[in-house]
């Protein structure tokens, strides 16, 4: 069982570095969305050295003073509802055994979480920007508008599916490569 301070002080690096991430959105506002993915990948280092309980404790921390430290409220909506918390909710659907259950659960999973962030992005924050280009977009292409609820979702989910399977790969480079290399000293 490893120390309590060990636990702590990881969990205390791993959220340092996400609220830098997070910050960084003003920075670099084009990365508004990549930002809090990357540092939903950090919650996964938690988990894999600690537990999964610690790294939702880690999600946790970083969700809430996230938001005081994020400019950008979108940011730190997809962080809170989807990038920081799947790592940790990811865990869980690995232990399911049937292979298509556990994929209905991850893009049920999703498709609450992105949800709630367009609710959320409409209603709170007043941001409307984004489906009013989406709307001009359709036009455009001489869609029909009632398509684009269902092919935005369907179009975010095949997405979410490559994001589930590179955080699977990232991970698993983590375990095999990057502890074994420089961790080892650690131990």
């Amino acid at each position: 069982m490893k120390k309590v301070s060990y636990k702590v002080s990881l969990g205390g690096i791993i959220a340092a570095l996400c609220l830098v991430l997070m910050f960084l959105t003003a920075v670099f506002p084009l990365l508004n969305m990549t930002l809090p993915l990357f540092a939903g990948m950090l919650i996964t280092v938690v988990a894999v050295e600690v537990s999964c309980s610690w790294s939702f404790v880690t999600y946790a921390v970083v969700a809430i003073l996230a938001f005081f430290v994020t400019p950008d409220k979108s940011a730190w909506l997809l962080f809170t509802f989807l990038f920081g918390i799947y790592p940790v909710e990811k865990l869980y659907f690995e232990k399911i055994k049937i292979k298509l259950l556990d994929i209905l659960c991850r893009l049920a999973a999703f498709n609450v979480s992105v949800t709630v962030i367009a609710y959320l992005l409409m209603t709170l924050f007043g941001s409307v920007e984004l489906f009013e280009e989406t709307l001009e977009m359709f036009d455009e292409l001489n869609l029909s508008r009632e398509w684009i609820i269902p092919a935005m979702y369907i179009v975010g989910n095949l997405i979410f599916l490559l994001y589930d399977y590179t955080l699977t790969l990232v991970t698993a480079c983590y375990i095999k490569w990057f502890r074994p290399t420089f961790l080892r000293k650690f131990k």
